[in-house]
């Protein structure tokens, strides 16, 4: 897998308040990559919406424990979107400050509603997201 550009982290920590996105940790912070990228991962950098800043245990816990969470947070994205190249699509929560945002393309978050953020969910994820929602 390759690593974000040093910039490109540096300037998500910026966005993210030098904060994990999930728990508001501000120490063991690592670049979330929203997509997964697989086994031996990807040979190309993220781009800068497809970066969040998680400390280690939430990331870790992304793939497995936390991952419905992750998905209906937009913490994670499925691979296709990414694949797709609509990333910047997908609403995230900060919890840190309790609202929503879109990560544009070039890596700057935007508040959002509650309500649009969830209309840009079952836009883009349609039944799936839906089926995350009813269980949480």
């Amino acid at each position: 897998m390759v690593a974000p550009k040093s910039n490109d982290r540096a300037e998500m920590l910026a966005r993210d308040g030098g904060r994990c996105v999930s728990c508001g940790a501000t120490t063991a912070l690592e670049a979330q990559h929203r997509g997964a990228v697989g086994m031996g991962g990807s040979k190309v950098a993220p781009r800068l919406d497809e970066l969040l800043t998680a400390c280690a245990p939430d990331n870790a816990a992304y793939e497995g424990a936390l991952q419905r969470v992750a998905l209906l947070n937009g913490w994670k994205v499925r691979r296709w979107v990414v694949e797709q190249g609509i990333a910047y699509r997908v609403p995230v929560f900060y919890a840190m400050d309790r609202g929503w945002y879109l990560v544009d393309r070039e890596g700057v978050r935007v508040p959002i509603s509650r309500s649009r953020a969830r209309g840009l969910m079952v836009e883009v994820y349609g039944d799936e997201y839906l089926e995350w929602e009813n269980a949480a």
